[in-house]
């Protein structure tokens, strides 16, 4: 069974899948009815009209409709389009049982509890049948596929065909006779009696001749329609309890579901049962079947459940570059690429198709492993020789994969790798001693091995391990054409490695199964599909991006630029050529192909925010000015590349004073002066524009501001600086500050004014100020204005802006493909490929090559000008400085950014300041998810190494050395000289100690876990303290678990069961023997207290072994003492010492060895139950649990 969605809820009684949506529609036993996408695995809608259980639901063939019924008498029509009950039928008096669309007709039957069927026209919305002959509950009626039938079992035994063709003729209305009497027009054409007790489902064959039955009697029964007669063909039994459900499947076999919570799937024609699938707890009650989908759904106790009997994946590989062999529908197809034929033959017939194929490198023969049936692996020697294919040998085993010539690698039941010459019909199979659950092929000689937490790559010939890394959870293996590179596909990641396992990229999917991945034969990318996308990761920065939707899932087998090659689940081989503008767009931006850019630009395929957003990214801003129409956007990037005649115009567009000032501050920085002082104007900031006028000079611009603003704060400060006197002194009388205003009128000359001040003053006031002594104003000095915009460098343009200026460069662009074609003529031999001028594939290389060979230096160039160079032509730089003045010179990048660029340790990335780069190194390293906890360590290590101190005027200000001693190793690729956080990490380990055995659990917590935290920045430098860095991170996880039980313990009554549970846990981890010895004393006491007298003798004998305190020994020795004359416990409790289990850091339960695998996290490898993972890790904080990473670097 292959689970692909699973919901727990109250008890499912009704569910029905949607023909051409991923929908299972569901009736709960509460009421409820809920719609959900097994695909996505998320819930659509839920709708609660329904008063009591639903027993009842089906979806229309073509109308967003879905039809209900349920104990409250009522069967509903629904839109789920709308969200909403369109109309109730009413005429049942008991619950309704089973509710069915008609194929074709607005026809809806139902049965009911009241001993009737009806059936209902759903656009008149009326019952227009009913029909009565049943004596007991009527539990399930359905139309024929495709005759004018209805069947319909009954809790009386018996099973009744109805003919209903009448009712397609009949006009009128049934009347309330016909209403309860029945219907006379609808007869019965069989009566059907056979089973011992009552019927609980019935169902049609899809090609009508069929109808089975399930009853109570726990049999299935199968019958044959033939002209007037209906009879009993085949019973199947099996089941120890009523059989609930039954269905068809593929034609020749029937599911059937039962109360003993078994579901069997049964051959019709042999009686076998094929497979059994058993719940522990749940019992099973309905299903439904999609023949096309080959799904699947089933409503049980718990919930409601969809999967597969058999995997649709086709087994396929290619061989020899050219051919691909695949199998389905129980045939070996062979499909050539370039005649695109497809040649087939008959393979073993099996239930389960073959799960993996591989071929012979030197025959062409075929190995097809059948890994749920047997399991086995079949040699095919000559494939396609006849229409049945001849199985030459058959070993016992999964995966057989070819390594060279005839050698194959399988692995047996066991799980050991064996070697098998194929060539040798008698040769027994070789025992290695490797252990693996899976193989993949692998380069000349070698394979890959699946164990339980690795991948290796094994060189058999030299009977080792050649490479190995740490991934889990491998389904398939795709290497490029010349096996230079790997994907590792899992369920929901693949990971890129290199032939040595080391890993280029990685590509993680969240809501959606990655299917199959392709490798790009022509360029750095990889394909690969999910559910329902097509995608593509460019590898040499591992950004991935969606291509297409995918209507039906498709499994990619070979790339080569834009076309690709998918297998289809029936069996078919499509090519399809890619409008793939995006990636090509991409391609050409990291090869600086301006003029390509150029052409997909005017195509105008791109759009959309994310493009832009990607070249903002990535520096571009410049080329994202041509896809934006937001005028914010538009204007922030011109800001950002120094756009500043398109940021004046897009401010005019928005005219905000927010956008005026950014304006304004951008083009001070430019040395704008005249665009700063308008863009401030507009913004209302007179004293930024006030302040830009004065120290450029511009007093006019000055005066005017003073003259037209209200502020009388600005008109006393700039009056000031431009020494206008008369102007303080009016504003200093109008705030009534006269003897201010009358010594600066004294203090300027200006007589009149100050006698008019005098005069408004009290006399006592007036006396004091005219005592005063008064010094001249000092000469006003005249400034000559600065106006002009600073002078600006001139620096060169780049390739992408002189394009675009270009008018000739950017016509001939804009051309036609057509055009373009004819102006270059055929004679280039440069429209497919411009490598084919350096090779000798091509003729027009060849031909080059002859004509070079003739005359090396031939006339016929017109290139034999005798003309001194030297002479004739001028010095570059000055050439430079003629045409376009001073050229800046190429800055280097800051020392920074070599840090970050020639590093992946996080830390260096976190010295530069480049935190981003920091943190996705973490995601990919550790598995980073909440990254919150790591900032106050991150902006320690970034202060550290970027200190400064202050300098003299005018002077730069003095920065810490930023690089090692020149006697350093690392000297020469700039390694920051980062602190050592090694003596803090251990001073926080030894203060941890000192606080777990002080008892404060809560602060030992916070310390542990933050040397959790600091580990991530901190570097070391050799082996010793490499070690010591592992051995501190191997004790934190173990001591933050540990504290957060005991914490957790602090919060529950002291004398419940829990308590003591986990107070025995807390003794099962690694911790220091004197904490160790706290732990075991602390259990024994609990269970002692609790009566549990076997318990804790158990815990002193292992409190004994740590050579504990004298009291404490005398208390274990007395405890056992009395153990001995009475083992018992009071209380059952999950424990069990000899069994070894791993405390889950989520639950705080036990996981014992062999009954739960536990997931770890990312980073600290703290285990949890399954359940929990991709949730965030407890214990650090900072990971995710069941992620897969590549592990922190943090060795210089």
């Amino acid at each position: 069974m292959l689970t692909k969605f699973e919901a727990r809820s109250s008890r499912v009684k009704a569910v029905a899948l949607h023909n051409s949506a991923t929908w299972v529609l569901c009736g709960l036993h509460n009421g409820a009815v809920q719609i959900w996408d097994y695909r996505m695995s998320t819930c659509v809608d839920t709708y609660t009209e329904h008063v009591g259980a639903v027993r009842g639901a089906d979806f229309h063939v073509n109308q967003p409709l879905f039809v209900t019924g349920g104990d409250d008498y009522t069967v509903k029509v629904w839109n789920y389009k709308l969200r909403r009950c369109l109309f109730t039928m009413m005429g049942h008096m008991d619950y309704v049982r089973t509710t069915f669309f008609h194929h074709e007709q607005p026809w809806i039957v139902s049965c009911s509890d009241d001993f009737t069927i009806r059936i209902w026209n759903w656009q008149s919305r009326k019952s227009i049948a009913c029909l009565p002959g049943h004596n007991h509950y009527v539990m399930c009626a359905q139309f024929h596929p495709f005759s004018d039938l209805v069947v319909s079992g009954s809790l009386d035994k018996t099973i009744r065909v109805w003919d209903i063709s009448a009712l397609r003729h009949r006009k009128e209305e049934v009347g309330i006779t016909h209403d309860l009497l029945g219907t006379t027009d609808v007869v019965v054409r069989y009566e059907l009696e056979g089973h011992e007790k009552g019927i609980n489902w019935v169902a049609f064959h899809p090609c009508g001749d069929l109808l089975l039955s399930a009853a109570d009697d726990r049999t299935v029964r199968l019958w044959t329609m033939s002209g007037t007669s209906c009879y009993v063909s085949r019973t199947f039994t099996g089941h120890t309890s009523n059989v609930c459900c039954s269905v068809f499947y593929r034609n020749d076999y029937l599911i059937s579901c039962a109360e003993d919570r078994t579901i069997r799937v049964v051959h019709m024609s042999s009686g076998v049962t094929v497979q059994t699938f058993r719940r522990e707890v749940e019992r099973y009650w309905i299903m439904a079947s999609d023949s096309t989908r080959n799904l699947i759904a089933i409503g049980h106790d718990a919930g409601l459940q969809v999967f597969k009997l058999t995997r649709e994946r086709p087994a396929f590989a290619i061989h020899n570059a050219t051919q691909l062999y695949y199998t389905c529908q129980n045939k070996l197809h062979m499909y050539n690429f370039e005649t695109e034929e497809v040649a087939s033959c008959a393979v073993t017939y099996q239930f389960y198709p073959p799960t993996a194929l591989s071929c012979c490198p030197t025959t062409g023969g075929v190995m097809l492993s059948y890994a749920n049936s047997g399991p086995q692996v079949e040699w095919i020697p000559k494939p396609l020789a006849t229409r049945t294919c001849n199985v030459e040998a058959t070993m016992k085993g999964i995966d057989g994969v070819f390594f060279g010539g005839h050698k194959l690698a399988y692995v047996d039941v066991n799980g050991k790798m064996c070697i098998q010459n194929v060539a040798k019909a008698s040769g027994k199979p070789q025992l290695t001693d490797v252990s693996c659950s899976r193989i993949f092929p692998g380069p000349v000689g070698c394979v890959l091995c699946q164990s339980n937490d690795r991948i290796l790559l094994y060189q058999v010939a030299q009977h080792g391990v050649v490479a190995e890394a740490t991934v889990t959870g491998v389904r398939y293996a795709v290497w490029d054409k010349d096996f230079s590179k790997v994907a590792l596909i899992a369920k929901n990641t693949v990971t890129i490695m290199t032939k040595r396992l080391k890993i280029i990229a990685s590509v993680a999917e969240s809501s959606a199964r990655i299917k199959s991945a392709a490798f790009d034969e022509t360029r750095d990318v990889m394909y690969f599909t999910t559910s329902n996308h097509l995608k593509y990761c460019y590898l040499r920065n591992g950004e991935t991006s969606t291509i297409s939707t995918l209507k039906n899932v498709v499994y990619l087998v070979r790339a080569v630029g834009d076309s690709i090659y998918v297998l289809t689940r029936d069996g078919r081989v499509l090519r399809k050529e890619l409008d793939n503008v995006e990636l090509n767009f991409k391609l050409k931006l990291q090869q600086q192909s301006y003029r390509d850019l150029i052409r997909i630009m005017q195509q105008g395929k791109l759009k959309g925010q994310a493009l832009v957003g990607y070249l903002h990214k990535h520096g571009h801003s410049e080329i994202a000015l041509h896809f934006v129409s937001d005028s914010l956007t538009r204007f922030n990037l011109a800001i950002e590349c120094g756009a500043m005649d398109i940021a004046k115009a897009t401010a005019i567009e928005l005219n905000q004073p927010a956008i005026w000032r950014r304006l304004a501050d951008t083009a001070t920085s430019f040395g704008d002066i005249q665009l700063a002082q308008f863009a401030s104007a507009k913004a209302g900031h007179y004293y930024a524009s006030g302040l830009l006028a004065l120290l450029t000079g511009n007093t006019t611009s000055v005066a005017n501001l003073v003259n037209t603003t209200r502020d009388d704060n600005f008109k006393l400060h700039y009056s000031m600086y431009m020494d206008d006197a008369k102007q303080r002194v009016d504003i200093l009388c109008k705030v009534n500050q006269l003897p201010l205003a009358y010594v600066t009128a004294k203090s300027h000359g200006l007589a009149e004014m100050a006698a008019q001040v005098l005069q408004r003053m009290e006399p006592e006031v007036a006396a004091r100020v005219q005592a005063q002594r008064f010094h001249p104003a000092p000469q006003k000095r005249t400034v000559e204005p600065a106006t002009e915009n600073w002078p600006m460098l001139q620096v060169e343009e780049s390739v992408f802006a002189r394009l675009l200026k270009e008018p000739g460069h950017l016509d001939i662009i804009a051309q036609p493909e057509l055009d373009e074609d004819v102006a270059a003529g055929t004679g280039w031999d440069d429209d497919e490929d411009d490598g084919t001028l350096l090779g000798s594939a091509g003729a027009g290389a060849g031909d080059a090559g002859a004509l070079a060979d003739k005359d090396e230096m031939g006339g016929g160039w017109d290139d034999d000008l005798d003309i001194d160079v030297s002479t004739a032509l001028p010095d570059a730089g000055g050439a430079t400085s003629a045409s376009s003045g001073y050229v800046v010179p190429r800055e280097h990048p800051p020392i920074m950014q070599a840090w970050a660029d020639a590093y992946t340790l996080p830390a260096f990335h976190v010295a530069a300041g480049s935190f981003a780069s920091a943190l996705r190194l973490l995601q990919r390293q550790i598995g980073l998810a909440d990254p919150t906890p790591l900032k106050p360590y991150m902006l320690q290590l970034w202060a550290a190494v970027n200190v400064c101190r202050p300098a003299p005027n005018g002077l730069c200000v003095v920065f810490a050395m930023p690089t090692p001693p020149p006697d350093s190793e690392t000297e020469a690729r700039h390694a920051p000289a980062l602190p050592d956080f090694m003596p803090a990490l251990a001073e926080k380990l030894r203060f941890g100690y000192q606080l777990f055995v002080e008892g404060k659990f809560s602060e030992a917590l916070d310390v542990f876990r933050s040397i959790l935290h600091l580990s991530v920045v901190t570097v070391v430098k050799d082996d010793q303290q490499k070690a010591t860095l592992r051995e501190i991170m191997a004790i934190a996880p173990e001591y933050t678990r540990a504290l957060a039980l005991q914490l957790q313990l602090r919060t529950l009554n002291a004398s419940s069961v829990e308590s003591l549970q986990l107070a025995l846990y807390f003794t099962h981890f690694r911790l220091h023997r004197a904490h160790l010895t706290l732990a075991l004393s602390q259990a024994m006491s609990k269970a002692y207290k609790q009566k549990n007298i076997k318990t804790a003798a158990e815990v002193a004998r292992r409190l004994l072994e740590q050579d504990p305190p004298k009291n404490k020994a005398q208390q274990a020795a007395a405890i056992i003492a009395e153990a001995d004359r009475n083992p018992t416990n009071a209380v059952e409790i999950d424990y069990d010492e000899r069994n070894p289990f791993t405390i889950c850091s989520a639950t705080y339960k036990p996981m014992y060895k062999g009954v739960v695998s536990p997931m770890r996290c990312s980073y600290c490898l703290s285990p949890a139950h399954p359940s929990y993972k991709g949730t965030l890790c407890p214990v650090c904080k900072l990971a995710k649990i069941g992620v897969d990473s590549a592990g922190l670097v943090n060795r210089i």
